[in-house]
């Protein structure tokens, strides 16, 4: 047994040990896909690298599109309707409106809720919801999300923004009643 060791000790026979595991493990089994043969084939390779090519290629264009973004965007709302009015008066410049709306912060929790206001729309009581309230139909319901970015002119908004961060108003019409008479200015 120690003579068996001792030759195994020898460099040589290491190295061709080496050589003939690598050997059996390169070039038997043929017909295994998974096989390192066939892993390191050259067609292999090349589809390989062709792959690895195309996503970098990918990556390096979403990264240059993402650089140019102008870092100075203005932040804005974004709209998105859950519930679309079916019946009655669509809201437009001068429409009195009854509306019950809630504000909450970026983990859903309600900061405010206000049940059965009524606005008139360009009055500019309430101008963030006047604003994005226009075309909706009684039962309607509409999420405005606004980000903490916004530069707003509107001292409350930008408190709650400050202290809550990005806020979302969900905002439910309740009715509508059209004035098309009416002197307020939406502009």
């Amino acid at each position: 047994m120690k003579n068996i060791l001792d030759f195994l000790r020898i460099p040589l026979v290491k190295i061709i040990g080496i050589c003939l595991v690598l050997y059996f493990a390169l070039f038997s089994n043929k017909q295994n896909p998974d096989s390192l043969r066939n892993r390191l084939s050259k067609e292999q390779v090349t589809q390989n690298l062709q792959t690895a090519k195309e996503q970098s290629q990918f990556i390096i264009s979403n990264v240059r599109m993402a650089q140019g973004i102008d870092k100075n965007t203005v932040a804005a709302v974004e709209i998105e309707d859950t519930a679309a009015g079916q019946d009655g008066e669509a809201v437009t410049c001068g429409s009195e409106v009854v509306i019950s709306y809630g504000i909450y912060d970026s983990s859903n929790k309600q900061i405010k809720f206000v049940d059965g206001e009524s606005l008139i729309i360009g009055s500019k009581k309430n101008e963030l919801i006047e604003q994005n309230i226009t075309g909706l139909k009684p039962d309607s319901i509409r999420n405005i999300m606004i980000p903490k970015e916004l530069a707003t002119n509107d001292k409350n908004l930008s408190e709650m923004l400050k202290f809550y961060g990005n806020i979302r108003y969900q905002i439910s019409v309740k009715a509508v009643t059209p004035h098309p008479e009416s002197q307020s200015s939406c502009g």
